[in-house]
């Protein structure tokens, strides 16, 4: 016993050290009961996250969130809809889509259920001049389990990758969802402890499914999302992934089967430059912004007299009226 209590000593004295590994299951949190009621019903992370709180917490939609360019409006999802621009290689202004949300839709929407104001442009959380009262420094260059460890859910990594920018939500990790290595594959046993996000993203996943929905739903042509709300992975080596779907625009998703769930993966490597932040801004304050310039003005309201007006409602929070010319390209570019 003499031997063991110096031993047991020095386990508490290490623990601090590794928080990732005294963490315990989920706990219910007012961030995942937003983002993971955005999933599909079945979705292995939602039927986990109500089995652990106890939580009944249903998919607001049946199929999930899909994914629109430039959608902010929950109240529009699943309407066929006609995107505000043509900028994006997918959507096209003269065509009908079914309206979702886009990446900074997904988050604004979970930071003000948490009660608390939009959270800014991406293009100015990455900015490590700002914010940084939010930023996280102590994150920068750890991955993995030591990432994990220090990060909660809804904090938020905001990116700049090359063409445009991406905003996700930290979730936890495999182990805070109650997996253990015994239920997972050999290929991602190696990453219980590697951070989770969700995100609105390019997934072929949900324009397969919404293609079959839209079908039997509209006597008219409407064009399937091109993505929607995902959990995926972050910083594995996708040299270890099961398999990998081509996207709409033939591009290539490396994933994970994980109860018959395609677990995406994501690498910030790839990533011109990204920042971790714990948005707190408390709803009663304004998010400051920077003004737009005159010449932006105009452009935006330039483009905003070509929009169809069942649409115009769209550009809030995203014109370089209201933010800053890096703002308006934001949302123009901000899938991965």
């Amino acid at each position: 016993m003499k031997h063991i209590l110096p031993f047991l000593f020095l386990c508490l004295l290490l623990l601090p050290l590794f928080p990732a590994l005294a963490r315990g299951e989920v706990q219910k949190n007012v961030y995942l009961d937003t983002t993971l009621s955005m999933l599909e019903e079945d979705n292995p992370f939602l039927k986990r996250y109500g089995a652990i709180t106890g939580e009944a917490i249903q998919a607001r939609f049946p199929l999930g969130c899909p994914y629109f360019w430039g959608g902010r409006d929950v109240g529009k999802i699943l309407q066929p809809s006609h995107p505000w621009q043509s900028t994006s290689d997918y959507y096209e202004m003269a065509l009908p889509y079914l309206y979702g949300l886009d990446c900074v839709g997904l988050t604004r929407f979970a930071v003000t259920e948490a009660g608390y104001t939009k959270h800014p442009s991406i293009s100015d959380m990455v900015n490590t001049k700002m914010y940084q009262q939010y930023a996280l420094p102590e994150t920068e260059g750890k991955s993995g389990a030591a990432l994990s460890g220090l990060l909660e859910p809804g904090d938020l990594l905001a990116i700049r990758h090359y063409g445009g920018y991406h905003v996700a939500m930290y979730i936890g990790t495999l182990r805070d969802f109650g997996y253990t290595e015994e239920d997972l594959s050999e290929s991602l046993r190696p990453y219980l402890l590697y951070p989770l996000i969700i995100n609105n993203t390019v997934s072929a996943d949900y324009y397969l499914r919404y293609e079959r929905y839209l079908e039997d739903t509209y006597e008219y042509h409407v064009y399937p999302p091109d993505g929607g709300t995902v959990v995926s992975i972050l910083d594995v080596d996708t040299k270890d992934a099961d398999g990998t779907a081509l996207t709409p625009l033939s591009g290539e998703q490396p994933y994970f089967l994980l109860d018959g769930y395609h677990l995406q993966t994501y690498d910030t490597s790839k990533d011109q430059s990204f920042r971790w932040l714990r948005w707190r801004e408390p709803a009663q304050n304004s998010v400051s912004r920077p003004q737009a310039t005159p010449a932006a003005t105009q452009t935006a309201a330039a483009q905003a007299s070509a929009t169809p007006a069942p649409n115009a409602q769209e550009t809030d929070e995203g014109t370089a009226v209201e933010s800053s010319e890096d703002s308006f390209i934001e949302i123009m570019v901000s899938v991965p």
